[in-house]
């Protein structure tokens, strides 16, 4: 009777508690995938200002920014209470206390308050692969205020020419209903460039129709 977002967030909070290694959560990582976040995050932080990192799980990108970025500068957002405890029981106390990051979960309340900041940038990588395609409306309809505040959004997900599920909690997305999804909330969705198996992609705040 859950949704997937509902399932996702359990078997993350599972993994969490019993320290599986985990390809993306928690302080047990599979090898490789600091490498990879660091790789990312070196690309993103030419864009600077604030940003918000949309799905930011136990802050494997977050932590990065977090330390780089100006104090109350990083805004992370997650699906579940337990997941964002994690990664913040992984960042030093010192620095949370000095460089102030906003963690909250996902809701309407605390998307209006974020957009109320007028973030530049919305950073989701690692969480178009785990939406279904039935929950891609509910998707874009978070990301939706944040966009239309100012901010341009980068996300990346598995590209294919039509949506299918690749693993129990992975999706590949067709772009023309990612991009149809985006443009019901009043968003323009482009593709940026390949990186690995995922294509970038910006969102940017459009008309409807």
């Amino acid at each position: 009777g859950l949704s997937f977002k509902q399932f996702y967030a359990e078997c993350a909070a599972n993994s969490l508690a019993t320290n599986q290694s985990h390809s993306s959560l928690g302080p047990n990582l599979r090898p490789g995938r600091i490498a990879s976040a660091r790789r990312t995050f070196e690309r993103l932080i030419t864009y600077g200002e604030t940003v918000v990192d949309y799905g930011c799980g136990t802050l494997r990108l977050g932590a990065l920014f977090i330390n780089y970025l100006e104090p109350g500068r990083y805004i992370g957002l997650d699906i579940d209470q337990r997941i964002l405890a994690a990664g913040r029981g992984q960042l030093a106390n010192d620095l949370v206390e000095t460089k102030r990051p906003t963690l909250e979960v996902i809701s309407k309340e605390s998307l209006a308050q974020v957009a109320a900041r007028k973030p530049r940038w919305v950073c989701s990588k690692g969480v178009l692969q785990h939406v279904p395609p039935e929950e891609l409306d509910e998707y874009f309809a978070g990301l939706s205020p944040l966009i239309h505040a100012g901010a341009t959004g980068l996300l990346f997900s598995h590209i294919g020419p039509e949506s299918r599920r690749m693993s129990l909690k992975t999706w590949a997305h067709d772009f023309d209903q990612l991009h149809a999804t985006a443009r019901d909330h009043g968003m323009q969705l482009g593709k940026l460039k390949w990186r690995g198996s995922f294509m970038e992609l910006r969102a940017t705040s459009g008309a409807r129709g």
